[in-house]
């Protein structure tokens, strides 16, 4: 069979708590859920990676126990998310503080949609390459780190990977799978095609809205060891819709 690749989202994380990093009673759920689906399955991956945010592994961890793996888990900081939290803060340094955060998006009387259209913003400031000194990690290494770490994959020789990581890791490769774009040209490459970088900022910020806490999105590497998408985002293994959460 041809090797596959699954990339799953963490679990339900704690927002707006103290601590953001640790997976919710809801997000335990939807690991324990997801590892019971694969086991019916009869999905065995050679290799198990997570990246090490508590979230990830704590995913990780509760889909091994209700799936009956024993595979160890190799944990990798190169699948963590993006600093959402920097992000946001170098945008408006004011939302350091929560509670100012969550007054302005309490005040618009349509709080998610608000977060959603900031957080868009945030985004894009940081995306443009124009203000790199005011983020621990630019996105230029961003996109480095994270076609970095799917060429590790690539490299490898496992029938079947699943990998633990966030959305917007998951959804940046999706974006530069779906344009096609080499896993060599970096994002500041200027035999980048300009339609190629709209299409990619697109669809990144369409699958990044879009992904659902333990969504799995399937990839097949074809004859040359290239990944294709085959799946996006399944949540078939959540049966309420109390389980399914986008943050």
């Amino acid at each position: 069979m041809p090797r596959s690749i699954l990339l799953v989202r963490h679990g339900q994380a704690s927002f707006g708590m103290s601590d953001y990093d640790q997976l919710s009673d809801v997000g335990r759920t939807q690991a324990r859920l997801l590892g019971q689906f694969f086991s019916t399955r009869e999905v065995r991956p050679e290799r198990i990676v997570s990246g090490s945010l508590n979230r990830q592994r704590q995913t990780a961890a509760g889909i091994c126990v209700a799936a009956g793996w024993v595979t160890p888990t190799d944990v990798d900081a190169a699948w963590n998310e993006l600093d959402h939290v920097e992000v946001i803060n170098a945008f408006k340094p004011a939302y350091k503080n929560m509670l100012v955060l969550k007054a302005d998006m309490v005040r618009t009387l349509r709080p998610r949609a608000a977060f959603e259209d900031m957080f868009t913003q945030a985004i894009a400031r940081w995306a443009g390459g124009e203000h790199d000194e005011d983020y621990t990690e630019s996105f230029a290494a961003f996109d480095t780190r994270v076609r970095t770490a799917m060429s590790s994959l690539l490299d490898g020789d496992a029938e079947c990977t699943l990998v633990v990581s966030s959305v917007g890791l998951i959804s940046w490769i999706i974006a530069r799978l779906l344009v096609r774009e080499p896993w060599d040209r970096d994002v500041r490459d200027p035999e980048r095609p300009d339609t190629n970088d709209l299409a990619i900022e697109s669809i990144w910020r369409a699958t990044s809205m879009a992904g659902y806490n333990t969504g799995v999105t399937r990839l097949q590497l074809d004859k040359d060891g290239l990944p294709q998408l085959l799946t996006y985002n399944e949540i078939g293994h959540l049966p309420e819709a109390k389980l399914v959460t986008a943050r």
